[in-house]
């Protein structure tokens, strides 16, 4: 027994160890948070652009996926809510629509002073690095910056977070404005333009589907690519939602995310197999199988407890059984040996009897 109740005793306190992690969502939200969701039937109204790779976009067969998709994803799993999307439209459109409070969320890219006049934005949930692409036969050193295309074209998206970056800290440099990335890259591998910036995101989603492949990253822009996710300025309580939503998002999860939509060529993703994942999360992994020793242990005495009680009451009832055979063998005994002792009385009267009559 005291084996027992100091298992009982270990697997409670690593219940208690466990809990926490099992319960750090809990209660997650403020009072005032859980109602303005409830007043919203728990349903989250989101935007989506329809072309603006690998963050959100429509697949082929109309599909709606991406990286900012995913992270959402993740974030009504953590706050438990619901996400409604609405019909994926152009960035333009959307930046329309918004303002007449057409959806609660839109996720464009980093915040920029004419966007934040009408718009309050959640913290970053990725951070990318902005890259200058050149043709691969392009003649010049890798390790470039934009000053080194002084007087030439480069491309970018127009009105994008890049295009105001290098529009204020590159004037020199002739920028090509382009609706998307694609035909950025396009243009580089025609000759149209010296080079294209992009964040690395971007890139490694052009290049994975083999839409080009004749180009090379030749330097850094020194600015790094934060998308957000964007709402009107009116509806702070979700953007502290969302942001707590956020938080809950492991490190292991984030980097699940950045090996499914972020690969260069070449680039040797990281093994995301069970036992890496364990690996990653060793002490919490630690903690569940010391907590199932301990379940599995307690199972294992019970039913050894159990086991050893049947035996033992089987063989006390059988130790019954033999003591009321010989019990019952003791009172037969005893009656035959009163009858043994009857039969000798008689026996002697006879003999008594017999000799009476030789006299």
């Amino acid at each position: 027994m005291n084996k027992i109740k100091f298992i009982l005793i270990f697997s409670l306190f690593s219940f208690l160890v466990i809990s926490p992690v099992f319960g750090q969502t809990k209660d997650l939200l403020s009072a005032e948070e859980n109602l303005w969701l409830k007043s919203r039937n728990n349903t989250i109204v989101v935007y989506p652009e329809q072309n603006s790779p690998p963050y959100s976009y429509q697949s082929a067969s109309g599909n709606l996926q991406g990286l900012s998709i995913d992270y959402l994803e993740l974030i009504s799993d953590k706050i438990g809510v619901k996400i409604q999307y609405l019909t994926p439209r152009s960035r333009s459109q959307i930046e329309t629509d918004i303002q007449t409070g057409k959806g609660d969320v839109v996720g464009f890219s980093m915040p920029d002073k004419d966007r934040e006049k009408y718009l309050i934005f959640t913290e970053s949930y990725i951070t990318v690095p902005v890259v200058i692409v050149v043709r691969k036969d392009y003649e010049k050193r890798s390790g470039l910056t934009l000053n080194d295309f002084n007087g030439k074209r480069v491309s970018m998206i127009d009105t994008s977070a890049i295009e105001v970056y290098v529009h204020k800290n590159y004037p020199r440099v002739v920028i090509e404005k382009v609706t998307d990335d694609e035909v950025s890259l396009q243009q580089i591998v025609l000759g149209e333009v010296d080079a294209g910036v992009m964040d690395v995101a971007s890139l490694s989603y052009y290049l994975s589907k083999q839409v080009l492949s004749s180009v090379k990253v030749a330097g850094n822009t020194g600015l790094d690519y934060k998308p957000a996710f964007a709402l009107l300025k009116d509806k702070t309580i979700l953007q502290s939602i969302l942001e707590k939503g956020l938080s809950q998002i492991s490190t292991n999860d984030r980097s699940l995310l950045v090996d499914k939509w972020i690969a260069l060529p070449g680039e040797t993703k990281k093994d995301s197999s069970f036992f890496i994942i364990i690996k990653d999360n060793l002490g919490i992994a630690t903690l569940y199988i010391l907590f199932g020793i301990g379940i599995l242990t307690i199972l294992f005495l019970l039913l050894r407890h159990k086991s050893l009680g049947g035996r033992y009451f089987r063989k006390v009832h059988k130790i019954n059984e033999l003591k009321a055979e010989v019990e019952q063998l003791e009172g037969e005994s005893s009656m035959l040996a009163q009858e043994l002792k009857e039969v000798k009385t008689e026996e002697d009267r006879l003999q008594e009897e017999i000799r009476s009559l030789k006299e």
